[in-house]
């Protein structure tokens, strides 16, 4: 994984940055076991900054850290695969939201998008998953094991640089949301090339088989705040990926707003009775 690291961050940061790691796993109300690849990512991400000098890390999964006066000494909170409901308590749901929407940055990587939610129910908190930008349900029409081909949606995206314009074959756990007409909400920054990746046989719920759309990693402003998701995290392999560990730092980077990037959304909504 060292060897791996970036040496460099395409942004130099305004101000000493600060940025919060939470891997809390939550089931029924209890703590469970997270991720295999959480120290590996925990790893990486710290290293990214301490080697680059573009942030500082704080690790815990104390969700007394969303209060008001523990969170507001941030830049930006990420979350390495989260999962469940990780609190029900309003006040620290709103002070969570109120401090991204307000101008922090939210960094999220794989089960992310597994959070507040808890199956067979999709609907603890789903202001939360529009402040990500999308709700996993439907599990992982690929699996840890299974090859897919990534394409690059948007070559000229600093966050991107790391792939110079070229797409490329991984495994690991793929989300599919379910949300309809993603693109209206994302920058979709890379996704799952389904020209070059058989969808057939696969779990697909059918909005999807429909647009045949399956974002990888995206970024969206959320009221003055910015939010960088992947879906990749799953598999040990994703963080000794040394063009992965690029778009990963850009993305944080992005996230603490010293990477200046294109967030817009890369589809206008479809106006009612018109065509799209």
């Amino acid at each position: 994984m060292d060897a791996a690291l970036p040496d460099k961050a395409p942004a130099k940061p305004a101000k000493p940055r600060k940025l919060l790691v939470s891997n809390l796993s939550m089931r029924d109300g209890r703590i469970v076991r997270g991720h295999p690849s959480i120290p590996f990512g925990n790893y990486v991400i710290e290293q990214m900054g301490k080697r680059t000098g573009a942030y500082e890390v704080v690790v815990s999964d104390d969700v007394e850290m969303f209060r008001p006066g523990a969170i507001k000494q941030f830049d930006a909170i990420c979350f390495n695969n989260t999962a469940g409901v990780l609190t029900d308590d309003p006040e620290l749901r709103k002070s969570l939201l109120d401090f991204i929407a307000g101008g922090g940055g939210f960094v999220g990587f794989h089960a992310a998008a597994a959070t507040f939610v808890q199956h067979p129910r999709y609907d603890q908190f789903p202001e939360f998953g529009q402040m990500v930008g999308g709700t996993e349900n439907g599990g992982h029409p690929w699996g840890p094991d299974e090859p897919f081909t990534v394409k690059v949606d948007d070559p000229d995206n600093p966050i991107n640089a790391g792939f110079g314009g070229r797409g490329f074959e991984t495994s690991d756990e793929a989300y599919q949301l379910q949300e309809p007409s993603p693109r209206e909400r994302l920058h979709v920054l890379i996704s799952i090339d389904t020209g070059k990746s058989s969808i057939e046989g696969r779990r697909i719920l059918p909005i999807r088989r429909d647009d045949k759309d399956f974002p990888v990693s995206w970024i969206k402003p959320h009221g003055k705040g910015r939010v960088f998701y992947t879906t990749l995290g799953h598999n040990t392999h994703i963080f000794w990926d040394a063009k992965l560990l690029q778009h990963f730092l850009a993305g944080v980077q992005y996230a603490l707003g010293d990477l200046q990037a294109d967030d817009s959304p890369d589809a206008q909504p479809a106006r009612s009775g018109s065509s799209k």
